[in-house]
């Protein structure tokens, strides 16, 4: 079994340094697999999505440890004016904010929508392993998608050499007569363009897993959300070519959400930013000090994986 992730981005939601619930780095099954001689863990150093704008990558660095300062902050928001030759997305916290800034703009195009209903899929009758699985399922993929011809739309899974997170726009839905062994299947596609190439996208399978990591529940449905605005946690893992951030919108304290959001882009060229503040950037410090721990263990000096030293106006 091999897991990723970031310690340092926004954790699940309700967990804090204080809560019930714990970080994963904290649980029983996490140490059961990954500590001790059970299993190892291995810190990767260095930042592939933003190689190509090393000051893009130093203001993160600032920000991701929580060390930004007055001169960081300033150049984050002097993005604010940045134009962008297509759509943006704004991100935002609420899922229902982003629900309606979609459909209002959705309503915009006048051309006849289209449905595209999905259906969860158990292979467990346990309730409590259901309810969480349906969370599980609902955080990365919806039963409803509404979608019309000129819609602004970004991929969520890879299709056809084109990655996660590209933004494009829906040209038309037609339906395919394929064949399922001897019998003959309609299938509906979507017709998208990203970056001037065609995709016939249709439905994927979107999986939950229980603790052991077995698939307890499915639903197939489109690999595409409306582009306009997407919430900062269904944006996690996803390049995004371009983001709006507008903090004096949202309650942004929550440790690691403003880093997360901040780093969908590869570069400053990317971002269109105002409203951040110092208190805004918040870092758990669980887990600094279980990153810092397992740097060390690896033999690398935190400083060499972008933790910068303590800048002027940091609190």
């Amino acid at each position: 079994m091999v897991a990723a992730g970031d310690p340092l981005q926004v954790a699940p939601v309700k967990v804090t340094d204080t809560s019930m619930d714990r970080f994963v780095f904290d649980c029983s099954s996490w140490r059961a697999t990954f500590g001790g001689s059970a299993g190892s863990v291995v810190c990767l150093t260095g930042s592939h999505r933003q190689a190509s704008d090393a000051d893009f990558q130093s203001a993160l660095d600032r920000v991701r440890w929580g060390r930004a300062g007055d001169a960081t902050i300033m150049r984050i928001n002097a993005t604010w004016t940045s134009a962008f030759s297509g759509p943006v997305t704004q991100l935002r916290i609420l899922k229902n904010v982003v629900l309606d800034i979609n459909e209002a703009m959705l309503m915009t195009i006048e051309s006849p929508s289209y449905n595209f209903q999905a259906r969860d899929v158990f292979e467990t009758t346990d309730p409590v392993v259901m309810q969480q699985a349906v969370e599980d399922l609902r955080s990365c993929v919806d039963l409803s998608l509404a979608l019309k011809p000129s819609a602004f739309v970004i991929l969520t899974r890879k299709m056809q050499g084109v990655p996660p997170g590209s933004r494009g726009t829906l040209i038309e839905i037609v339906r395919r007569t394929v064949l399922t062994g001897l019998e003959a299947e309609e299938v509906i596609v979507a017709m998208c363009e990203f970056g001037g190439k065609v995709v016939e996208v249709t439905r994927a399978r979107f999986s939950a897993y229980n603790s052991a990591g077995d698939e307890v529940a499915h639903c197939e449905q489109m690999p595409l959300i409306l582009g306009w605005a997407m919430t900062v946690h269904r944006s996690q893992g996803l390049t995004l070519e371009a983001v709006e951030i507008d903090f004096e919108l949202d309650n942004w304290v929550t440790c690691g959400l403003v880093y997360t959001a901040l780093s969908r882009v590869r570069s400053f060229s990317s971002l269109r930013v105002r409203g951040l503040r110092r208190g805004l950037v918040e870092v758990s410090r669980c887990a600094v000090a279980y990153y810092e721990k397992k740097l060390l263990e690896c033999g690398i000096d935190p400083s060499d994986d972008g933790r910068p030293p303590i800048e002027v106006g940091t609190l």
